[in-house]
Formats: structure tokens, sequence, C-alpha cells
């Protein structure tokens, strides 16, 4: 009984999508099916393209010239660096002094650290005994060149951090008091005095240079630099829109007297079509995290387009008119027209046929992207249930043939020329000058797939480009 059911209920399924005639011609017949299966419904899972975005890392790469940190330290540093206006101080050290910087301060760099070698000359007021007598303050004035090394960092907030430590003196002029006809040298004794009061030398000057180096605002201007949509093609009027996340900066190396790191900017890197986004330049910016070294890891979504209308005429222009034969000419079919549009994730191919299937018969398949030929094509293309549940009881004949091969063969797209394009743009706009002293330095190494999909308008193909780019920002 359930078995009758079943196949009562096929035919009626059969009898609703097609009916069958068959006409005679010179004794010979020729059966005709009419086919008007349910047709696959109409949805999008995307109303238009999408912004891709991915996370990248944009290197600014900066330097500093010791001829640089000599300029500043010198304008900064001004004539006197110290002074102790008191003989009762520490311990009553019987000692006052007034230190001013007697030429210009040289700045070189070894290893991990500034060595500055700073010409100074002292006025002193000295108490002291020589030979057990005790010898009322005198004045005295001579000149030394001190040396010390600092070690300069920057601390998560992008203050600069300058630890400096003394190396010794050199001196130029010592100190001497005549006694008794002859000069006595007063070195050892103001050396001692100068040692006591090195430390706060030494802060003085870390302080002046703590005090003129601002980072911060540099590091904004980087950060607003970065955030500035960039054109990457004019024809598909694609922009570049940069959202920064983080920030990170490797260790300080010197080299060649000069002092080098990277400051790397973690964002979200989108692909934008239309107009030029929009963007708030900012004021501050997040606190600073050291790292290693800055990965090359810059990717950004290129968007090939197909127009549903332009997919649709080349392939009726490759299929409709062409006659396709079945079992020796027993049967034979043409195709009149095509239609594509989409299902959710998948595009659905309407084709109408006359001879021996006149109506519509519906094929499916899932749109993809080959990088080796760089076509899209259909992955699992088949006929949709409908149709092929039709196709079974009317015309399995159908089947047989290269029909639904030559179908699939046509619905292949290159877009190789449209992405080496968009490759070739994106490589120029990404190497050039954006603004008064903002330039970038881009380098697109890799084209991987991403994804495929449907809009009502369009198949959209996206591939990531991947590579590295830095933004060289003058006086950073």
């Amino acid at each position: 009984m359930k078995q009758t059911l079943i196949i009562l209920t096929t035919a009626l399924i059969f009898q609703s999508c097609a009916s069958s005639t068959t006409s005679s011609n010179g004794g010979s017949s020729t059966t005709v099916t009419q086919s008007n299966p349910e047709a696959p419904k109409e949805s999008y899972l995307y109303k238009g393209k999408q912004v891709e975005k991915n996370v990248s890392t944009i290197g600014i790469p900066f330097e500093i010239s010791m001829a640089d940190v000599e300029r500043q330290i010198n304008a900064s540093v001004k004539d006197l660096v110290f002074e102790d206006n008191s003989m009762e101080d520490n311990n009553y050290d019987n000692f006052m002094c007034k230190v001013y910087k007697r030429d210009n301060i040289v700045v070189t760099t070894q290893n991990e650290a500034f060595t500055f070698n700073v010409p100074l000359k002292v006025w002193a007021k000295v108490g002291y005994k020589v030979m057990g007598m005790s010898i009322p303050p005198q004045e005295l004035n001579f000149e030394f060149n001190v040396k010390f090394g600092s070690k300069f960092s920057i601390a998560p907030n992008w203050e600069a951090n300058v630890q400096s430590f003394p190396i010794g003196y050199d001196w130029i002029k010592k100190p001497t008091v005549r006694l008794a006809g002859f000069d006595i040298s007063l070195a050892g004794l103001v050396e001692r005095a100068l040692n006591s009061k090195q430390d706060a030398i030494l802060k003085a000057l870390d302080d002046a240079v703590r005090k003129n180096v601002e980072i911060k605002k540099y590091i904004v201007q980087a950060w607003n630099t970065a955030m500035q949509p960039y054109l990457l093609s004019e024809k598909y009027r694609t922009w570049l829109k940069i959202t920064p996340t983080e920030l990170q900066m490797t260790p300080l190396t010197s080299i060649n007297n000069k002092v080098k790191a990277t400051i790397g900017i973690k964002a979200i890197t989108e692909t934008v079509t239309g107009a030029k986004p929009t963007f708030l330049p900012v004021i501050t910016v997040p606190d600073l995290k050291l790292v290693a070294s800055i990965p090359d890891d810059f990717q950004v979504g290129i968007m090939a387009e197909i127009p549903l209308s332009e997919a649709t005429k080349l392939t009726g222009d490759t299929l409709i008119g062409q006659n396709f034969s079945f079992k020796d000419g027993k049967y034979n079919v043409q195709v009149t027209d095509i239609d594509i549009y989409g299902d959710n994730e998948k595009m659905v191919i309407k084709s109408g046929l006359k001879g021996n299937i006149n109506g519509k018969i519906y094929f499916k398949g899932t749109p993809a992207y080959d990088p080796i030929k760089k076509t899209v094509y259909l992955d699992n293309f088949d006929y949709d249930l409908q149709t092929k549940n039709f196709l079974v009881g009317t015309a399995n004949w159908l089947f047989q043939g290269v029909f639904a091969k030559n179908m699939k063969e046509s619905m292949t797209f290159n877009i190789g020329g449209q992405i080496d394009e968009m490759k070739k743009q994106m490589q120029a706009n990404l190497n050039k000058q954006v603004s008064k002293g903002v330039t970038l330095h881009g380098n697109v190494l890799d084209l991987t797939p991403d994804k495929v999909y449907l809009t009502p308008n369009s198949i959209i193909c996206v591939i990531n480009a991947k590579g590295k780019l830095d933004i060289k920002i003058d006086g950073l």
C-alpha cells in the first residue's frame, strides 16, 4: 500500500511539471516534453559589496642622527649647567661652584648607549687645607671635559627615559693655587668635590634632554598619517582604509652613529569602494608595546567584480543557438535563452530549450576562484534538484550527453586581467608621496584567494594581497 502511494505521488509530481506529445513524420515519431520544473527562489546573502577587513602591521622606520641629537641638546642645555651657592650644604663641604657649558656638546653612539663629551668651565670657591694649614676660601677658574654615557629608552607613555652614568674627566686647565711661590694642583680636591655633585649634574643634563625630546607629538602625527584613506584603484574606486588599534616599537639600535628603530602600527585594513572614506584625527595614542621585531604582515583585499548581466551575456554568446544531440540523434535540443541569478550562496542558471524538450531547466553551482587560471568557475555544478527529479522521470537521456559539461565550461569567467591591473595600480599607489613629508613604500608579494560571493548585481571575488607597507615621515 505504501509503495503504491509513493508511485502515485511521484507520478502526480511529474505530471504537474511536464507533459509529453508525440508527433508523426514520415512513419517516425518524435516525443516532445514540455519542461516547467519549479524554479529555485532568488535570494542573496549579500545585498552589495562587503567591506573586506584584515589585521595588518604598518611599519614606520625612523632613525636618530647624532648630529640631530647634538643640535637639540646644545639648543636645550644653556650656558649655566649647574650651580651650588652654599658653602655649608652637604655637611659643610666648604665648596660652592657654577658650572658652564664651554663649547658644544659632542654626541656619539656606542652599543646601546649615547656617549656625551661635555666641555665645561667652572668657577669654584673652595676652602681647603694645605700641609695642615687652613687657607681661606679661594676662587678658582678651570676647564675640563666631562664624559658620560646615557641609556635612552621610551616609556610606555611615550616619554623619553634617560639614564646617564659617569665615564671620567679630561682636564683642559687644571685648578691650581699659588703658595710660597709654587703652583699647587687642586685637581684631586676639586674632582672629589665634583664627584659629590656628579649625580646632581647628570640629573640636570638628563632633565634637559627629557624635557626637550618630544616623541609623542610625532607618534600622533604618524598615527593620523596612517589613518588617511589611500586610493588603491581609481578605475574601480577602491580605497584602503586603515584603523589603527595598537602601537609597537622595536628596541633602539645604533649603527653608523645613528640610532634606529621601527614603530609598528597594528591596524584593521579595509577595502572600501565608492567615495573616499572620512576619518577623524586623534590627539592622543595608545601606550607603547615593546617588541623584538615588527612583522611584515600587511594585507588588503582586492575585489574583482563580474556583473551578472555580463556573465549572462558571455554565457549566452557561447550557448544560445547551440544544438545538442543524444542517443545517436534520437533526441535533440537547442538552447534558446540563458538567465543567471542567485540562490543564497549558489548561482542559478536558467536555460531555455526547444526540441525534444520545450521549456526551462535549472542548474546550480557555487562560485569559486581558481588562482592558477585566475578564473571564477562554478564548483559542485549540477542540475537543480527539482529539474533532476523531472528529468529522471521524463527525459533522462539529457544526462547522457555533454550538455551539462558545456554549460559548466561556459560558466567560467576570466578575471586575471582585472586582478593584474588592480595589483599594478595598488603597487603604484602604495609607492608615492601622499603629502608633504609623508611617503608610502609598499610591496605586494603574494595574492591568495579569500572568498567569492553573490550580490543582486554581481559576482564578487575577493583576493588577499599580502606584502609590506612602510610609511616614511620626514622629521620623525
